[in-house]
C-alpha cells in the first residue's frame, strides 16, 4: 500500500511519470540534428532528379529521340549520274556505260577473316591485294558505310562474288556506270578521263562532299566541270539491328543528275583538221604537231589538236602498265596537250609585237626605212644574221612583216649602234608582250595550261642565267631565245589582230544544260584586254601581214587559198640541240594568221614541231585547213598538190 502510494503521489491517475533526461526541453540532440540534414538533402536530391527527368523526358525528348534513331539508323549516299557532253551540234561525245563494282562493308569483315576474304576478291576481281587493304582501311573510318573497292569487274566474277556470300563476308555488288568515249582520240585531250580519286587527293575531295572510292575528272573538261558534270548526292537512310543488318528503308532523297554540257567545237571540223594535220605529218619520221583554230569575234575554239595523242578510252577503263609505258616512253609526249601545255620559241610569228612597240613609242614612223644587208655586227663583235643572206636592202614595218627580215627588228626592238636608233629595250618590249597576252595564261576552260615566259633582266637574273645583254633583247624581238609561248597564244594574238583589236578569252564550253535540255548557263564571249596598238598601227600589221600571203615577196605564198585571202606569218623557230649536216640547228615550223582576211571567222596557228621551215612544213597546212573550213570538204593529199615541196626542204 505503502508502495502504490508513493507512486500515486508521483502521478494524479495511478502511474508514474519517467523521469526527466538531462536536456529536456532545451536544443534536439546531434543525432536529430543530421537526421534533418540527410531529410533535407534527399529532398534536393529528389527535385534535382525530378527536374532532370523533366529536362529529359520533355525538354529534350526530340534530341535523344534523334540519338535513338541514329543508333538503329544508317545514312548511305546515293552518287549522281554523271552529266553528258555534247559537240556544237548536239552529237554526244560521252556515254555513261553501266558495270559491275564490287563494295564493302567493314563492320561485317571480322578482323581474322580480312585477309582470306581480300585474297578471294583480288582474285576475282583483278584488285591488287594492297590496294585493296587501303581501301580496307579507308572504310574502318566509317565501318558502317559500303564503299567501292573494285570497279568495271567482270561479269562472270560479280555472279560468283554473288554466290559466295557466305565466305565473302562484307562484300557486295552493285552495278555502277563508266565514261565511254566517242571519238576517243579525237577529242581525248580536250575531253580527257575520269579516275579513281589520287591518294594524296583523297582527303581535299572528301572536303568537297566526295568519296574516295567515286572516280572524279582527271584531266580535260571532265577535270574542269567536275562539279557540274558530278551532280549532287542523294540519300537513303535505313534501318539496322544491332548486327548492322538493314531491314528497311526508313527514307531517300533522290540524287541530282549532273549538268549536261555543250562544246564549241564540231565533231566533223574536230576530226577533219586532225586528219588535215596527220596527213602531212605522216611525211615526217616520227612527226608531231599542233592545230588550234578560234573563231576572233567570240574567242570561241573550232579546233585543238596535238599529234600525236591518245584514247581516253583506255584510261577510263583503267589503263595497263604496258599501255602507259608506251605512252609515257614516247619521245613526242602524247599525254601532253600541246597546244596549251606545250611551250616553244614562236619564231618570226612574233615579230608584230616588236613592230606594234616600235610604232607606238615612236621609235619608227610607219614610212621608216632600215637598212639589212644581211647581218648586224655589234661593236664587240657579237653578229646576228638574216635567214637571208644577202640581206633585203632598204625595208620598211609592212616590208619587213612580209619578207620576215630579221634586221629590221633587231633595229627595232635593240637599237643600232651605227646609226643612233635607240630601239625599244628589253623592259618596253617585255610590256608589249604582255599587253599582247605573253606570259600570262589565256584561262581556257581546260586543266594544266601554260603561262608561257616573257624573259626579262631580272627574270634572268633569277634564273642565274647571266646578264641581260642586247642580244637577248634582238632574239626577244624575233621570238628566239628566252621567249616561251604555247600555241593558242599564238592564234589569240592573231585572232585579235584580225578582229580589230580585242584579246579575247577562248572558250570550249559553250553551255550547260540540266536532263531536261534546258539552258542552266550559258559562257558568253569574255574580253581579256585590247591590244596596246592604235587603230592605224593595227591597219599596218594587217596589210604587212597580207603581203606576207599575197605578196610576190612574201614567205607565207604557201599559205595560199583557192576560197579565202588569207593574212599571216611564217615562222621558223631554232633552239638549241645537235645542228645538221650544213650546221643548222634544230626548228620548230609555225605558220599562224586569219581567213578572210577583210572579215575574219577564223584565226589560228599551226605548229610542226621539229618541221623545220615554216614556209615549207606549216605554210600548207594552214591552206588545206583553211580550204576545208570555207568548203566543208577535204582537201587532196599534200603529195598530190602540184606544188608539194619534201618536208626536208629548207630556204
Amino acid at each position: 500500500m505503502a508502495n502504490f502510494q508513493q507512486h500515486n503521489k508521483r502521478g494524479s491517475i495511478g502511474y508514474s511519470h519517467p523521469e526527466a533526461r538531462p536536456g529536456a526541453g532545451g536544443p534536439p540532440a546531434d543525432g536529430s540534428r543530421r537526421a534533418l540534414i540527410l531529410g533535407g538533402a534527399a529532398l534536393i536530391g529528389n527535385a534535382a532528379l525530378i527536374g532532370r527527368l523533366w529536362q529529359l523526358q520533355v525538354v529534350e525528348s526530340a534530341k535523344y529521340k534523334e540519338q535513338a534513331l541514329r543508333n538503329r539508323a544508317r545514312t548511305e549516299s546515293i552518287h549522281p549520274v554523271r552529266g553528258l557532253i555534247y559537240d556544237r551540234n548536239g552529237e554526244p561525245l560521252v556515254r555513261n556505260i553501266p558495270i559491275y563494282s564490287a563494295w564493302l562493308t567493314a563492320s561485317k569483315l571480322s578482323a581474322e577473316r580480312e585477309t582470306p576474304v581480300l585474297s578471294n576478291v583480288a582474285t576475282l576481281t583483278g584488285e591488287s591485294l594492297q590496294e585493296l587493304q587501303f581501301k580496307l582501311d579507308q572504310a574502318k573510318q566509317s565501318p558502317t558505310k559500303a564503299i567501292q573497292i573494285a570497279d568495271a569487274i567482270p561479269r562472270e566474277s560479280a555472279l560468283a562474288i554473288e554466290e559466295r556470300q557466305h565466305d565473302l563476308p562484307g562484300i557486295s555488288i552493285r552495278t555502277a556506270i563508266r565514261r565511254s568515249y566517242k571519238h576517243g582520240n579525237t577529242f581525248g585531250h580536250i575531253i580527257g578521263f575520269t579516275g579513281p580519286i589520287p591518294a594524296e587527293e583523297v582527303s581535299a575531295y572528301q572536303e568537297r562532299g566526295v568519296l574516295f572510292d567515286e572516280h572524279i575528272g582527271r584531266s580535260g573538261l571532265e577535270k574542269t566541270l567536275q562539279s557540274e558534270l558530278r551532280g549532287r548526292d542523294g540519300a537513303k537512310r535505313l534501318e539496322i539491328d544491332a548486327f548492322g543488318r538493314t531491314f528497311q528503308e526508313v527514307s531517300s532523297q533522290t540524287p541530282v543528275v549532273g549538268s549536261n554540257a555543250v562544246l564549241t567545237l564540231a565533231v566533223n571540223e574536230q576530226n577533219a583538221v586532225r586528219e588535215i594535220l596527220a596527213r602531212h605529218l605522216a611525211l615526217r619520221k616520227q612527226g608531231a604537231g599542233v592545230v588550234v583554230v578560234l573563231r576572233p569575234d567570240t574567242g570561241e575554239v573550232v579546233a585543238l589538236v596535238s599529234l600525236p595523242d591518245y584514247d581516253n578510252n583506255v584510261f577510263a577503263k583503267g589503263v595497263s602498265n604496258k599501255d602507259y609505258e608506251l605512252l609515257a616512253s614516247d619521245p613526242r609526249r602524247p599525254l601532253i596537250n600541246h597546244a596549251i601545255s606545250g611551250l616553244y620559241p614562236p619564231g618570226s610569228t612574233y615579230k608584230l609585237v616588236a613592230a606594234s612597240g616600235a610604232l607606238e613609242s615612236r621609235i619608227i614612223l610607219p614610212e621608216s626605212n632600215i637598212k639589212c644587208d644581211g647581218q648586224l655586227i655589234l661593236k664587240d663583235g657579237w653578229a646576228f644574221n638574216d635567214w637571208l643572206p644577202q640581206g633585203h636592202g632598204l625595208v620598211n614595218l609592212e616590208r619587213a612583216i612580209a619578207e620576215s627580215c630579221n634586221i629590221y627588228f633587231y633595229n627595232v626592238s635593240g637599237g643600232n649602234p651605227y646609226t643612233n636608233l635607240t630601239g625599244l629595250g628589253n623592259r618596253r618590249l617585255s610590256e608589249f608582250e604582255r599587253g599582247f597576252g605573253f606570259g600570262t595564261a589565256t584561262r581556257i576552260d581546260l586543266p594544266s595550261e601554260a603561262a608561257g615566259v616573257v624573259p626579262t633582266s631580272g627574270w634572268k637574273n633569277d634564273a642565274k642565267l647571266g646578264p641581260w645583254v642586247t642580244g637577248d633583247t634582238y632574239h626577244s624581238a624575233i621570238g628566239q631565245g628566252l621567249v616561251q609561248v604555247t600555241p593558242l597564244q599564238i592564234a589569240n594574238m592573231y585572232a585579235a589582230i584580225g578582229n580589230g583589236g580585242r584579246l579575247m578569252r577562248p572558250k570550249i564550253v559553250d553551255k550547260l544544260l540540266n536532263p531536261e535540255g534546258q539552258i542552266v548557263k550559258t559562257f558568253q564571249p569574255e574580253l581579256l584586254g585590247k591590244l596596246p596598238v592604235s587603230h592605224s598601227h593595227l591597219r599596218l600589221l594587217q596589210r604587212g601581214l597580207l603581203q606576207a600571203v599575197n605578196g610576190s615577196s612574201g614567205t607565207g605564198t604557201r599559205a595560199q587559198s583557192s576560197y579565202a585571202v588569207v593574212a599571216g606569218k611564217t615562222g621558223t623557230a631554232e633552239y638549241s640541240g645537235q645542228r645538221d649536216p650544213e650546221g643548222r640547228l634544230p626548228s620548230h615550223a609555225w605558220f599562224s594568221g586569219y581567213a578572210p582576211a577583210s572579215k575574219p571567222e577564223y584565226a589560228f596557228a599551226v605548229l610542226v614541231r621539229d618541221g623545220g621551215e615554216g614556209s615549207f612544213a606549216a605554210a600548207p597546212i594552214a591552206r588545206d585547213i583553211v580550204d576545208y573550213l570555207m568548203t566543208g570538204q577535204m582537201p587532196p593529199l599534200p603529195q598530190d598538190r602540184p606544188d608539194f615541196v619534201s618536208p626536208d626542204r629548207r630556204l
